[in-house]
């Protein structure tokens, strides 16, 4: 048999190879622009990698530490649906001060240790404070009350400092490049985030089994606390570019906040009206759902660990899939159209039992994974759509406010939902559909009309060009 010169290898297995070839040689053509937004070894590439980093870190440490496996903690204290409800709302209430930090990081020319300091105490207490609370001796009551004032300070210290994140890693992203970077940037917060969780929801069930629920909390706090220090570190090796107009050796010591600033730019008030009616609708469900699934369904932790990493392989084919719909149409028919489909998502998920949760809630999440990028991939840019150059913190706090406001607005009325019709039972095609699903189909509704408006605005934007 015949052989290739120089390399030992037949014929036969070399014509076996060239679909191999041509597959790599798409898959390089197709994660090209991956590898160009870190490459190429300037300030911004390298600052873009710890970005990155950032970002994956500090998605797996709030992921540790709140979401499901925070609901299990709160139930090892006894937290009632209301005060579910409540805290919530508050956490949202704090982020509403993000409107303030002008007054705090506007003192500082330099912004990246005050963000380093406002970080740690932030994680100290969210992570290790709150996740020792039931530890304390005393009453439910009392430990709650510690859980409440935890939680608030915890999440005011992140407000006053949050939008400066936004500010310090702006600049290492050009205009350019923001649609590649933030359909990556949500690949990998996706990927971090849904890997760990299916992680840590094998960890805690894997205590659970064994009657302590509080032991698997604390294990899965314990990593949440690894990742907030390696958030930590790569937030040291993002470089800190000097604001536009900021000449003078120091900060301003008497620093004010403009409001009416953002108020007069028009372009900026839409992109920001719009973002936070998406926080209004999305947030209406709070963490209601999440409970039904826990404690109604009583779905395993393990469980919904996997079904969120379901999330991980189709969005490594979805996110492509919407940058390239972003690319050959707009930022907001994008949205529009993404927001349209997946309202369908939040009208499966009532029909979601301790029956058919195996295949219904996972046929629900499957069909999310696939088009929540478009919504994630646009609302990650939308603040810097029309952002001007000069005042950015203003801006950018101004915006974050507002969003936390309408979030907070959104949690307020899905808990004054839930809190008047307890005893809410519908009987819909045999299915029994209580108050914490019957929120789901009011959400839905209100993301569809969204994206009718999106489709409106993303008209007039076009006939203007």
């Amino acid at each position: 048999m015949s052989m290739r010169t120089g390399a030992f290898w037949p014929v036969w297995l070399t014509k076996r190879r060239r679909p191999l070839e041509n597959l790599f040689k798409l898959l390089n053509g197709k994660t090209r622009w991956v590898r160009r937004l870190v490459s190429g070894g300037s300030v911004e590439a390298d600052s873009r990698k710890y970005i990155l980093v950032w970002n994956g870190a500090a998605n797996i440490a709030g992921n540790m530490a709140g979401g499901n496996f925070l609901v299990g903690l709160y139930a090892i204290i006894h937290v009632s649906d209301v005060l579910l409800g409540v805290l919530t709302t508050l956490i949202q209430f704090c982020n509403i001060f993000q409107i303030l930090s002008p007054l705090l990081l506007n003192r500082f020319k330099r912004k990246k240790l005050v963000l380093l300091a406002t970080r740690i105490v932030y994680y100290t207490f969210f992570i290790v404070v709150i996740g020792l609370i039931p530890l304390v001796p005393g009453e439910d009551g009392f430990r709650v009350g510690l859980l409440l004032a935890a939680t608030v300070f915890a999440n005011l210290i992140n407000a006053l400092a949050a939008p400066g994140y936004s500010v310090l890693h702006i600049r290492s992203i050009p205009e350019e490049s923001r649609a590649d970077f933030f359909s990556v940037l949500n690949l990998l917060i996706n990927i971090c985030i849904y890997v760990f969780i299916l992680i840590g929801g094998y960890v805690v069930d894997f205590f659970r089994s064994s009657g302590s629920l509080f032991a698997g909390i604390t294990a899965v706090r314990i990593i949440g606390l690894f990742f907030a220090a390696l958030e930590i570190y790569a937030h040291c090796h993002v470089h800190e570019f000097d604001e536009p107009g900021s000449e003078e050796p120091g900060g301003d010591p008497h620093p004010r906040i403009n409001i009416f600033l953002p108020l007069r730019n028009k372009e900026f008030m839409i992109c920001t009206l719009l973002t936070g009616l998406y926080s209004f609708f999305a947030n209406i469900p709070g963490m209601y759902y999440s409970s039904y699934l826990v404690n109604d369904v009583v779905a395993p932790f393990s469980y919904l660990g996997v079904v969120n990493f379901l999330s991980v392989p189709i969005m490594l084919f979805a996110i492509p899939v919407w940058n390239h719909i972003i690319r050959n149409s707009s930022w907001f028919k994008t949205i529009s159209l993404s927001l349209l489909l997946v309202s369908f998502h939040y009208f499966m998920l009532p029909f979601v039992s301790r029956d058919n949760y195996v295949y219904l809630y996972t046929a629900a999440m499957i069909y999310y994974f696939s088009i929540i990028p478009g919504v994630s991939i646009v609302t990650s840019n939308l603040p810097f759509y029309k952002l001007p150059e000069e005042g950015r913190t203003d801006f950018l706090a101004f915006y974050a406010g507002f969003n936390s406001f309408m979030a907070m607005l959104g949690l307020f009325c899905g808990s004054v939902f839930v809190a008047g019709t307890g005893s809410l039972k519908l009987e819909v095609f045999s299915f029994s559909i209580g108050n914490k699903q019957f929120i789901m189909v009011i959400a839905g509704l209100l993301l569809f009309s969204l994206g009718i408006l999106y489709r409106f605005i993303a008209k007039k934007e076009t006939e203007a060009l």
